[in-house]
């Protein structure tokens, strides 16, 4: 196969058919059997079918992993990528292996990792295969022989690469010779003495159970622990729901009005495909700067303010004629308005009352609480306390039990290590003649590389010098002569340019006409657009004015009614009086605070600092908690929008 690879198949430029190229390469090899040749021509025919799939094999190599290799070899690369994507399966492996150990090392390694690199294949390289052929024949016929014989070939990959580096190949385990016992007479078994009675030990007392288990102390403080925890979390969510239920109101109509409008606009800002025009500059509005327009802008709004006036127009000449008006509603409509505003306003101080009121008896009832909380806690204290200090009595002896056998195992430990640190010392020593040895066998290759790299430069250099010598092809011109070709429009290149000047002059003549149409155009057009910015400017200012009018009507509706009952004045005196008895009961306690002494004072500080952390790190949960069911909640509607 050595031999045929240097002569097939044909080259770029070569004009003669297969099957002669076939036949004389069969006539110049006639040693081959009919087996062989049978094989020769089926690849021959295979390179020829599929030769655009390995030109664009070969050409991606020579792009990636073959930069450095020669271009004459692209025959050699075309029948291995052959055989490799299409034959493997029918010519088996290991015959493969052997037409590949025959050819040239470098060659073969670098070929064989690009072909077999199962990144490539699966991403870029398949896509260029796909350009050609279609997805499913690639899918089917061409991958499955690479990734069947992955694992094969990334061994003979790094045998390669072992045999570059000149690696010794692994030697197989010798075979121990087993030596088979003689074939004598069985001696007669001597009669053995009757053993010793062994001398019995006295049973150890067996391991108290104590030491396995923890104290009983421990035990029940834990389950006290666990107890008050319960009953303080069931205390707290007692008069979380308390402040909850007290504080929560019923939501008028014109409150779920709102947020039905604060539903819809968040469901109209999920329209991500409608139009969105960009909003004026706020510095534009503010110093209510001139915007200017373009033609379009200004005839739009000109044919708005045409079409008001014709509106207006219309109003006028119906009232003339005798048609009524609403200005008796809009009135009384207004009138009504107030009224609503009144009974709405009072409606809402009464619920304010109402919260606030609860929210005072809410806090008493807790501040008694913590008053209990308080005396009982004191009491549990104490007893933890005794029962803490019997406990680390037991645990320190235990301890010192514990220190004296730890220290009597150290000792036999470090006479293990002595021996250990002397074994390492000896295998150390062995891995470093293995590294010196192989650090000098790769020094003598690479000398070897550079050499062969040396000479393959030369012969680069003398190719380029040979390519850069320079031909002298100057040819002189006659520009009045014609090409002598016979026709009758033929002229001389000099003729040609004076015409092309003419034809340049008249060109630049009727340019210039058009423009001085264009400008007069534009002219009228400007004066035009001049008396429709006039018109606009007095229209937009009678708009202000009119808006002016109406912001001032929305602040005054705006500013809330004044409200005046007896009901709420007496809410208003019951709210007061809980407010005060909540204040006296507070100044009571700050009293008895400052007559405690100042240890105590200090531990009841740090323990209510540790009280509103835990609180604060319960309310961020909390919101925490909301956020996910919020975004989640989105995603379901943003899934059934889509």
């Amino acid at each position: 196969s050595s031999g045929i690879n240097a002569e097939w198949p044909l080259r770029p430029g070569e004009t003669q058919a297969a099957d002669t190229r076939l036949q004389e390469l069969l006539d110049s090899h006639a040693h081959l059997d009919d087996a062989e040749e049978t094989f020769v021509v089926e690849v021959f025919s295979g390179c020829v079918r599929y030769h655009s799939l390995l030109t664009v094999t070969v050409e991606n190599f020579y792009l990636d992993e073959g930069k450095k290799m020669m271009r004459k070899d692209s025959v050699l690369y075309r029948i291995f990528s052959y055989l490799a994507m299409l034959r493997l399966d029918d010519l088996g492996f290991e015959n493969f292996e052997s037409f590949i150990i025959k050819q040239d090392t470098l060659k073969m390694y670098s070929f064989l990792k690009y072909l077999f690199d199962l990144p490539k294949l699966q991403s870029w390289l398949k896509n260029k295969w796909c350009h050609i052929y279609d997805q499913k024949f690639i899918e089917e016929s061409v991958l499955p022989n690479l990734l069947k014989n992955m694992d094969e070939a990334q061994t003979l990959i790094s045998h390669l690469n072992d045999k570059l580096r000149n690696k010794p190949a692994p030697k197989k385990p010798s075979t121990i010779t087993e030596p088979e016992p003689f074939k004598l007479t069985k001696v007669k078994p001597r009669s053995l003495p009757m053993p010793e009675p062994v001398p019995k030990l006295k049973a150890t007392n067996p391991v108290p159970t104590s030491t396995y288990k923890s104290p009983r102390e421990e035990i029940e403080l834990m389950k006290k622990k666990e107890e008050h925890k319960k009953r303080s979390e069931v205390l707290l969510e007692n008069v979380r729901g308390l402040s909850a239920n007290h504080t929560r109101t019923a939501k008028s109509l014109k409150t779920q009005d709102r947020l039905n409008t604060i539903v819809k606009e968040s469901d109209a800002q999920l329209k991500f495909d409608s139009h969105k025009a960009r909003p004026i500059p706020k510095k534009v509005m503010e110093n209510n700067t001139p915007i200017k327009l373009n033609a379009a802008a200004i005839l739009r709004e000109d044919a708005l303010y045409a079409k008001r006036e014709e509106e207006e127009l219309k109003k006028i000449v119906g009232v003339l004629s005798g048609e009524g008006t609403d200005d008796n509603f809009q009135i009384w409509k207004k009138q009504r308005d107030e009224e609503l505003r009144k009974e709405e306003a009072e409606h809402q101080t009464r619920k304010k009352m109402i919260g606030l009121i609860s929210y005072e008896e809410a806090m008493l009832a807790k501040q008694r609480l913590t008053e209990n909380n308080k005396s009982k806690v004191l009491k549990m204290k104490v007893e933890a306390d005794k029962m803490l200090k019997e406990f680390l009595i037991c645990q320190l002896r235990q301890e010192e039990e514990i220190r004296e056998k730890v220290l009597s195992i150290q000792d036999s430990h470090l006479q293990t290590k002595a021996a250990q640190q002397k074994l390492q010392d000896l295998k150390r020593k062995m891995v470093q003649d293995v590294h010196a040895e192989s650090a000098a066998l790769m020094q003598i290759a690479v000398e070897e590389a550079a050499k062969d790299m040396d000479r393959k430069m030369q012969l680069i250099q003398e190719i380029r010098a040979f390519d850069r010598t320079s031909i002298d092809t100057v040819k002189f011109v006659d520009l009045t002569s014609t090409a002598g070709f016979g026709f009758l429009c033929e002229m001389s290149i000099a003729e040609l340019r004076e015409r092309i000047v003419l034809m340049n002059e008249e060109k630049s003549r009727d340019l210039e006409e058009k423009r001085g149409d264009i400008l007069a155009e534009k002219v009228s057009y400007k004066k035009m657009i001049e008396q429709k910015l006039d018109a606009i400017s007095h229209n937009r200012e009678l708009i202000g004015k009119d808006a002016a009018k109406k912001s001032k009507e929305k602040e005054k509706l705006k500013s809330p009614p004044q409200v005046q009952s007896s009901e709420i004045d007496a809410m208003q005196k019951r709210l007061e009086e809980k407010r005060a008895e909540r204040m006296k009961m507070k100044s009571t306690q700050q009293m008895t605070m400052q007559s405690l002494p100042v240890k105590r004072a200090v531990n009841l500080e740090a323990e209510k600092r540790a009280m509103e952390e835990r609180r604060w790190k319960e309310l961020e949960n909390t919101r925490e908690r909301v956020a996910k069911m919020n975004t989640k909640t989105v995603g379901y509607r943003d899934t059934l929008l889509t």
